[in-house]
This record gives C-alpha cells, structure tokens and sequence, in this order.
C-alpha cells in the first residue's frame, strides 16, 4: 500500500472494514430524544481493498474528499445498472452521488494504482444486521452488466 495512503489510515484511526473491503471509521452519530437518526463515516479505498458490491435497505450519500477518481456501480432492482466516476469537481467529476436503498453497489478505483479518501452518510445510521454481501450470483442477476466480476470481493 502507497505511503500517503498507509498515513492516512494512521492519521484518521481507520480500520479495515470485514466483508465489503476498504478502510473505515464512524466519525459522527446524529442522535434525535436519545435515538441514533443518522451515521457519517470516512472510508478510503486502495487498489487492495475497496468497496465490494454490496447492498442496504437505505439511501447512501457518498462524498468525494480527495485522492484518485473511483468508479461506483449501482445495480438496480430493476435489473438497470449505472456507472458513475467520482472524483474532484475541479477535474469535472462528480465529488457526491447518492446510493438509493435497496440497490446493489461498489467503488473501486478507476485506475490500478492510488487510493481515494470518501466519506459516506446514511439515516437511518448503518446497521451491519441489515447488510448483504455481494457474490458470483450477481454475475447471473445482472448478465447486461460486464462490470459486475470487477466489483466482487475477495471472498466471492
């Protein structure tokens, strides 16, 4: 892993994120009369370890920070599935995007080297009960969609 990125790790107290790959810390809980509303995570990818596809019941806004741009697919329970670089508005990207719920999704880096600090948001918080990890059955779920093998994880 590239120095800059192996700093950051250290500097932000993140730690590998089990399952969907990446880095990552919980850096904010909104809270409503003592009840959690709301979640803001950093999470940064490498070429190693990066968002796998996976799914949430709930909408997710990502948030571009800095680094390499990263490719995030959306694979809709429609059977559609999307494309999206991410990356630094000054270079014309788009720096936010925003995961609707009930979608499968993952974000890697657009090129074989780098890394990209994000931070995400979701309300209602993350709840690791109601994650799902994706897997080689996607390949059949979505077979318009030749990205879906690049987004698998390790463990798929």
């Amino acid at each position: 892993m590239k120095g800059q990125a192996q700093a950051l790790i250290q500097a932000l107290g993140l730690e590998p994120l089990p399952g969907e790959g990446g880095f990552y810390r919980r850096v904010h809980t909104f809270t409503d009369k003592g009840l959690e509303t709301g979640s803001v995570i950093y999470y940064l990818i490498t070429v190693e370890s990066f968002s796998s596809l996976h799914w949430l019941p709930d909408d997710e806004v990502w948030y571009f920070l800095e680094g390499d741009p990263v490719e995030q697919l959306v694979l809709h329970p429609d059977g559609r599935h999307s494309l999206l670089l991410l990356g630094k508005a000054t270079e014309g990207r788009t720096p936010l995007s925003v995961v609707k719920g009930e979608c499968w999704q993952g974000t890697k880096l657009q090129g074989q080297e780098g890394w990209a600090l994000c931070a995400t948001t979701m309300c209602p918080p993350y709840d690791s009960n109601t994650y799902r990890q994706g897997g080689t059955f996607l390949i059949d779920q979505y077979p318009a969609c030749s990205h879906v093998k690049t987004f698998l994880g390790k463990e798929a």
